[in-house]
């Protein structure tokens, strides 16, 4: 059954890209090298999130009977995915998007989605359902729990900026997102944690991922745009807390973009500039400047992931905390010496 689901939504995305692609260049919904923290050439249709999108759900609603948690999960992606199409059409403000955002991860909250407790690397697990209050309404049963909505909210909206912030290069943000799921997929399969719904969401967002990734790897043929970057992220932080999948996994995995995009938020906020403005600083443009083309620099960033991955299967914990404070330290001293590289050949080139 996993095998079924991950190629159709495979194959639906594969054979609805080209199509989308069709109809962004038809109406000139495209990407332009319009500034200079844009690496192709040439005009590149968007919308291909729509096809991600779309195959996704379609193959879930094939595959897996409806429930309050996963109506919540397609209906929050469905408000996100149409903000980031918006945005690919018109260019909204960054608090609009913000907003849509929120509204998007508040939806999946509401229905059920949320962190409740996070592991303790030293064992046991850290209650978060610290003053709790119940209610119903309209014939439904509602939790608030202001500490764990709160982070829950960060969370979601938080992995959703991530993967934007990542896709700056040919097939990146859509592989990474692809092997993240495969990761999931994996933990959530496994005896320790048997969650077979989560299991099938995350193969399937892995096909229509991978489905897409031909027609996006470098020379990319259309990209995704925020919608896609925004559905994957917002996927993958919903599929990590969803029937308490693990969110440890998940950090550790995605642990190299989201240090990437906590370290741009800072970045820009010490320049007086909105965290949602894009810039040309983030570690996959500081590979590029090193001197590695966009393959490479995407393959050594499929590699880490890759690898953090397999940690993230194999560890506890315990050893899972400790990788992610070796992936802390190893981020610090590349993106270190890659600035101060950059920066010296700046200054030669000055010369």
């Amino acid at each position: 059954m996993y095998l079924l689901g991950f190629g159709l939504a495979f194959a639906v995305c594969a054979a609805l890209t080209p199509i989308v692609r069709r109809y962004a260049l038809a109406h000139g919904i495209v990407d332009a090298p319009s500034s200079a923290r844009k690496i192709h050439q040439r005009e590149i249709a968007y919308l291909g999130g729509l096809a991600i999108f779309v195959a996704f759900v379609a193959t879930v609603l094939v595959m897996l009977p409806m429930s309050r948690q996963l109506g919540s999960l397609l209906l929050g992606c469905l408000i996100l995915v149409t903000v980031g199409v918006i945005d690919d059409v018109r260019d909204l403000p960054p608090g609009v998007k913000l907003v849509g955002q929120f509204l998007a991860a508040g939806v999946a909250l509401a229905g059920g989605i949320g962190i409740t407790s996070v592991s303790n690397p030293f064992g046991g697990v850290i209650d978060l359902s610290v003053g709790r209050m119940s209610f119903d309404l309209l014939g439904l049963h509602f939790h608030i729990s202001p500490v764990a909505n709160f982070l829950s909210l960060l969370w979601m909206v938080g992995l959703a900026n991530t993967i934007n912030f990542l896709d700056g290069l040919d097939g990146l943000a859509c592989g990474v997102s692809g092997i993240a799921a495969v990761v999931m997929f994996a933990v959530s399969v496994g005896p320790n944690v048997h969650q077979p719904a989560v299991a099938m969401l995350a193969i399937i967002l892995a096909g229509a991922a991978f489905g897409f990734l031909p027609h996006n790897f470098y020379p990319a043929r259309i990209f995704m745009g925020d919608s896609g970057a925004y559905f994957l992220g917002l996927t993958l932080a919903m599929l990590s807390i969803y029937s308490g999948a693990k969110l440890a996994t998940a950090a550790l995995v995605l642990g190299f973009p989201i240090l990437d995009a906590v370290w741009a938020v800072v970045r820009r906020l010490a320049r007086g500039v909105s965290p949602l403005k894009a810039d040309r600083q983030h570690f996959h443009h500081l590979l590029l400047d090193a001197g590695l083309n966009q393959r490479q620099a995407v393959l050594v960033i499929y590699a880490v992931v890759a690898t953090f991955g397999m940690v993230a299967l194999a560890a506890n914990s315990f050893v899972k905390f400790i990788a992610l404070l070796v992936l802390v330290a190893v981020m610090m001293l590349s993106m270190a010496g890659l600035f101060v590289r950059d920066v010296r050949r700046r200054k030669r080139a000055g010369r």
